[in-house]
């Protein structure tokens, strides 16, 4: 467990006694994830990892399986039957009560919820105080290094960047030579662009022409594809980190227009869009200079509450934001209180995006996608290049 004194530095800040982690047959992909369980070990039995604030690692395991942590430097315990097992948690609880996992009142925060409910009836009646590991686990997997801050901002964004601008250029020129452009044909220009230019991702960007921009998640592939010429609307949507696997992703989305101009709906519809994500952008500047921190819930209100305003509410339907680390949603906090209500404080040197959209079912489909980065005094900072403040007209 590489992170182990990042952990325990975490529970004494966060005033916990311990971090408790549980899992039944890969149920907790968190706890495999921190205790970086071997991919291959064979688990069918319930174990746990107790990590105090201060001292030495304790592990729970059944008799059958006992190899199963042996891969933790830790003080072992045995159990066998579900008496041994009751009695090896009580153990832990009676020494430490104040305790993490993974669990999330009301369900708010899903991506934090690992463990069933019938276990935290079970420490309860141990008498255990349980809280989120949620701000726990944001510490320990949201917070970016130097080294990550730094390829970021100088290779992964600003190379990203420039890949959007070929591929409006791709567009463009498809149109010219041949009267339309392909979706997929595109998406796999991109693809090798990324190639090119050693970056990875773990799917494919979205291609999208106005109609099938409708649905958010819409993607083309070889089985299904759109052509489009002059006076189309595409959104183009691309994600992608260094190919050495340790670097951050970078996520973003711009649109543009094959014809010259947009009627007065298009027109209402981009610049509402671009006008929330800056009420987002400006509420992160604002708390800064206030030296106040702000939850991801709020960013959230401030960008959904202009899109309200100007009518388009019920065309907005997914959370503004979400956490970027080495994966593209990470585990930090995200700008939500749509799909959920995320408390989390956002931290520095943390990653997240404000991707606002207006999605009209069979018309069009619209989003704008900047990644903020906080920088290790909390400061916010647009990544890559300068936000898309305009439509982009191929025509």
């Amino acid at each position: 467990m590489k992170s182990l004194p990042k952990i325990q530095e975490a529970l004494q800040k966060l005033g916990l006694d311990a971090w408790l982690l549980l899992d039944f047959r890969g149920s907790n992909a968190i706890a495999h994830e921190i205790i970086e369980m071997p991919q291959n070990m064979h688990c069918t039995r319930r174990w746990a990892v107790l990590i105090p604030a201060i001292g030495e690692i304790q592990t729970l395991v059944h008799a059958i399986e006992d190899f199963t942590l042996t891969h933790l430097t830790a003080k072992h315990a045995i159990y066998a039957g579900h008496e041994g097992w009751h009695q090896g948690l009580q153990s832990f609880i009676d020494r430490y009560p104040k305790i993490a996992i993974e669990y999330s009142p009301m369900n708010a925060i899903p991506t934090a919820s690992k463990v069933d409910a019938g276990t935290v009836e079970l420490l309860r009646s141990m008498q255990a105080d349980i809280h989120s590991s949620a701000d726990l686990l944001q510490m320990i997997a949201a917070v970016w290094t130097e080294e990550q801050l730094q390829e970021n901002l100088e290779f992964t964004a600003p190379t990203l960047g420039v890949i959007m601008q070929e591929t409006f250029e791709e567009i463009r020129r498809s149109i010219q030579i041949i009267g339309q452009a392909d979706e997929y044909a595109i998406q796999q220009f991109v693809m090798k662009r990324f190639a090119d230019c050693g970056l990875i991702t773990y799917s494919e960007p979205i291609i999208a022409r106005d109609i099938n921009a409708a649905s958010p998640h819409y993607a083309p592939s070889s089985k299904q594809s759109s052509q489009f010429g002059h006076d189309t609307i595409v959104l183009v949507d691309m994600w992608a980190c260094p190919a050495h696997g340790n670097g951050t992703y970078s996520d973003i989305t711009w649109m543009c227009h094959t014809g010259t101009s947009m009627n007065d709906e298009e027109s209402l519809i981009f610049n509402t869009i671009i006008q929330a994500r800056n009420a987002g952008i400006a509420l992160f500047e604002q708390r800064f200079n206030e030296q106040k921190s702000v939850m991801g819930c709020e960013i959230d209100d401030a960008v959904r509450a202009l899109i309200d305003d100007k009518g388009f509410g019920q065309y907005f339907v997914h959370r503004t934001g979400h956490s970027i680390t080495t994966e593209t949603h990470g585990p930090g906090a995200n700008m939500d209180n749509y799909e959920t209500k995320d408390t989390r404080i956002v931290l520095p040197m943390t990653s997240c995006s404000i991707e606002p959209g207006i999605y009209i079912p069979g018309k069009v489909g619209m989003r704008t996608e900047v990644d903020m980065v906080f920088m290790q005094d909390g400061r916010p900072i647009v990544s890559g290049n300068t936000p898309q403040q305009e439509m982009m007209f191929l025509g």
